[in-house]
C-alpha cells in the first residue's frame, strides 16, 4: 500500500512540474500547450530596463562583453509579445536573431532567441526554428515545436523531425509536439497519438493526447475528454489548480469550437450543468451555440 502511495505522490509531482509554466502559458503558447512546460525559469531578477529598446537589446545579444545574452533575449521575447517591433523592421530583427543564434554557442541564449522567433511568428523566422528542433538540449527542441503551434506554415513544411519527438522520453516535448501536429491537422498521425490515451505514467500525456485527438474527430478519445470536462478541485489529490483546471477544458473547447465537433456537445452540456468557472461556462455555452448555428 505504501508503495502504491508513493508512486502516485511521485506520479503527481510529475505531472504538475509539467503543467506549470506561465512563462509558456503566458506568452508564447496557443490553445492546448498549457498541458505542456519547459524547464524555463521565469522570475529571473530583471538585469535590463524596461525601457531598454528591442534595438539596444540585439545590440547587448551582439555584444561581445555582455556577459548575460540570455537576459537579453528574454526582455526581448517580451518586448515583441508586447507588439512594440514596427512591421517594417521585423525582417531586420530576424536576420539579427538569426546571426546570433548562429554565433552563440550559449543554450539560454539559443533557447530565448527560439521564444522570441515564436512570438513574431513570421514564416521568415522559421528558419531560426527549425535550427533549434535540431539542437540537442531539450528546452530549444520544447521552445522550437511550441513556436511552431503559433504560426502559420507553409503547406510544404517538413514534419519529419517533429514526428520523431512523439517517441522522445521527455514528457513535455511529447506533448508540444502532439499539440502542435493536431493544431496543424498534419495527416497520417492520429494512429501514433492514439496509444498515449491509455499511457498510465499520469495524466498529462493522456490529455495531451484526447485534445489533439479532438482535431481529427476521433471518437476514441471521448473517455478521456469526459474526464477533463468533468475535472474539479477534488481531482488528481488536488493537485491542479483552478486556473489550470480551467485550461484544461478551455483548450478541449477551444479545438472541438475550431472544428466544429457536435460529437461533444452532450459532454459540452453536462460540464455547463455543473460548471463552477463562469469564464469556462460562457466559452462552453458559446461553443454549444456555434453548433447550433
Amino acid at each position: 500500500m505504501s508503495d502504491e502511495k508513493n508512486t502516485g505522490s511521485t506520479e503527481s509531482k510529475i505531472d504538475k512540474k509539467i503543467l506549470e509554466n506561465p512563462f509558456v502559458g503566458s506568452l508564447v503558447v496557443p490553445i492546448a500547450i498549457v498541458l505542456v512546460g519547459a524547464l524555463v525559469v521565469f522570475g529571473v531578477t530583471k538585469m535590463i530596463s524596461s525601457e531598454t529598446s528591442y534595438k539596444d537589446l540585439v545590440r547587448e545579444m551582439k555584444s561581445k562583453t555582455f556577459g548575460n545574452k540570455w537576459v537579453a533575449a528574454l526582455e526581448l521575447s517580451k518586448v515583441i509579445s508586447a507588439g512594440k517591433i514596427p512591421e517594417e523592421d521585423i525582417p531586420w530583427l530576424i536576420e539579427n536573431l538569426d546571426d546570433i543564434y548562429t554565433n552563440t554557442i550559449d543554450t539560454r541564449t539559443k533557447d530565448f532567441i527560439v521564444v522570441a522567433a515564436g512570438v513574431i511568428g513570421d514564416r521568415r523566422s522559421l528558419k531560426i526554428i527549425e535550427k533549434g528542433l535540431s539542437e540537442k538540449d531539450k528546452n530549444i527542441k520544447f521552445h522550437s515545436v511550441v513556436a511552431l503551434s503559433n504560426m502559420k506554415l507553409p503547406n510544404n513544411f517538413d514534419w519529419t523531425k517533429v514526428k520523431s519527438f512523439l517517441s522522445s522520453d521527455d514528457k513535455a516535448l511529447v506533448q508540444a509536439s502532439v499539440l502542435a501536429l493536431a493544431t496543424h491537422r498534419v495527416e497520417n498521425v492520429e494512429d501514433e497519438i492514439k496509444p498515449l490515451l491509455s499511457n498510465t505514467d499520469g495524466f498529462a500525456l493522456r490529455y495531451a493526447a484526447a485534445t489533439a485527438l479532438v482535431y481529427y474527430k476521433e471518437e476514441v478519445a471521448l473517455p478521456v475528454l469526459g474526464e477533463i470536462l468533468s475535472l474539479d478541485e477534488t481531482s488528481h489529490g488536488k493537485t491542479l489548480s483552478v486556473d489550470e483546471i480551467g485550461g484544461l477544458k478551455l483548450n478541449v473547447l477551444s479545438a472541438a469550437k475550431k472544428v466544429q465537433w457536435k460529437r461533444l456537445e452532450v459532454l459540452i452540456e453536462r460540464m455547463t450543468q455543473r460548471e463552477k468557472d463562469i469564464k469556462v461556462k460562457a466559452f462552453a455555452e458559446d461553443v454549444l451555440k456555434s453548433f447550433k448555428e
